[in-house]
């Protein structure tokens, strides 16, 4: 159970213990009323006065504990009346005070539940924060590792070429070369991919309209994936401080899967300070969807991609002060929102 979870239930059985303390203490008070007002009572006081008069005539050595008796007794009964006509106005204040003590329990344990969610909250983005740098120092070394003796490949290659022009067949010698510098260009993407993620920037937020910057997305990139059809309807402006060409990356991260999970439709809506990004693609697999913002996560082939597409894209929303999360996924389609701040 995550901590907001238990905060939650924590709340669920504190405000269940309130509500049956309000209703207990309720019914004990209009039970102790009714008895206290019941003419029985009154009658049997009224009685004990009359007793205490004829007992202080026939014991006059104790007239003045039988005349304090009686004082006594008649302001007992002074106040049974006075609570008899006031009983419904203390019953509506008592039902006052109860439902002000049960609103305060309920605030309290409101405020500490948020507060536990968003402690919870923050632990969770930094933790994702700290993870990230870890794999951008991976990343870095990776790259520093492969680009010296891809360099080096390369330019071999390239003299080999030279040195063979003359003695063999130009025919096996190009067949040849090109299968080296395509293999050669893959190391190379690859190791551009590993710089690209142990390198993104800080962003430079400015004010942006997002209904103006994602309908220019969708114009500027309408013909990138040929097989997606980008879809925006414009809703009330909404203003947020982003840095530009870094929100149109995380797009175009996201339209990138979603063509390649088979994607027709890729559809954009801006609701608040937050976007949301649906497609009508495969889904993500149950298996990875809790790790699908780590690195090298990725349900293509080998040679296909790093599966840094997504962890780039939430480190950039979180920089911004927001975050990206996966809303909703399953086979007819995928949701990510994309929340920023104003």
């Amino acid at each position: 159970m995550t901590r907001a979870a238990s905060a939650a239930a924590i709340l669920l059985i504190v405000v269940a213990a309130t509500a049956l303390f309000y209703v207990v203490v309720h019914q004990v008070s209009g039970l102790w009323l009714d008895v206290a007002l019941r003419p029985e009572v009154r009658a049997a006081l009224e009685k004990s006065l009359g007793d205490q008069k004829r007992l202080r005539s026939f014991d006059p050595e104790q007239s003045e504990a039988y005349r304090l008796r009686f004082e006594e007794t008649r302001k007992l009964i002074n106040r049974i009346d006075v609570i008899r006509l006031n009983r419904a106005a203390m019953l509506r204040r008592f039902d006052l005070t109860l439902v002000a003590v049960f609103a305060l329990v309920m605030a309290i344990g409101g405020t500490t539940v948020w507060h536990r969610s968003r402690r919870a909250e923050e632990q969770r983005r930094r933790e994702y924060v700290a993870r990230f740098a870890a794999w951008q120092e991976a990343a870095r070394r990776h790259a520093h590792e492969i680009k010296t003796p891809l360099t080096a490949a390369r330019l071999e290659v390239d003299r080999l070429v030279s040195l063979t022009h003359a003695s063999a067949p130009m025919t096996d010698v190009q067949r040849a070369a090109e299968s080296v510098f395509e293999e050669l260009d893959r190391l190379a993407r690859f190791t551009r991919e590993f710089s690209s993620f142990a390198a993104v920037a800080a962003p430079v937020l400015r004010s942006e309209e997002l209904n103006h910057l994602v309908a220019e997305f969708c114009t500027t990139f309408a013909n990138a994936w040929p097989e997606l059809v980008l879809r925006f309807t414009k809703s009330a402006p909404s203003m947020a401080m982003v840095d530009r060409d870094m929100l149109r990356q995380v797009l175009a991260n996201l339209c990138t899967n979603s063509a390649k999970a088979g994607a027709k439709n890729v559809t954009f809506a801006v609701s608040g300070a937050a976007i949301d990004v649906t497609d009508d693609g495969a889904g993500i697999p149950e298996s990875i969807r809790p790790r699908i913002f780590d690195p090298y996560i990725t349900t293509r082939k080998i040679g296909e991609g790093m599966g840094l597409g997504l962890a780039i894209s939430r480190k950039i929303l979180l920089d911004h002060g927001g975050d990206l999360t996966l809303v909703d996924t399953s086979a007819s389609g995928t949701t990510f929102r994309l929340a920023l701040h104003t």
